[in-house]
């Protein structure tokens, strides 16, 4: 995927925490349906933040997205794109 830090801040300054949780992971997903076709996702409110709750080809995986990293979106803008990813490839998910 390309990157664009830039529009990523804009869109992290611009939009509540849980808004940009569900456009990172919507983005992520698209992604995922490219090369792994079968993929669904939940966002959920929790304790510290929100689950994010995939369903990628029968094989569920869950990834807290904190509060705390969200916060620090507006600086770092792909730091969540980047949690997803290595959870996946922890998971054995994607390569």
């Amino acid at each position: 995927m390309e990157r664009n830090e830039i529009v990523r801040k804009i869109i992290a300054n611009r939009r509540p925490r849980d808004e940009f949780a569900r456009f990172v992971v919507t983005c992520v997903s698209q992604q995922l349906k490219e090369t792994h076709g079968d993929v669904g996702v939940e966002i959920v409110e929790a304790e510290r933040g929100y689950d994010s709750v995939w369903s990628i080809n029968g094989r569920e995986v869950v990834v807290l997205l904190e509060t705390e990293e969200l916060k620090r979106a507006k600086e770092q803008p792909y730091a969540i794109d980047d949690k997803l990813w290595h959870s996946f490839r922890q998971e054995g998910i994607v390569k």
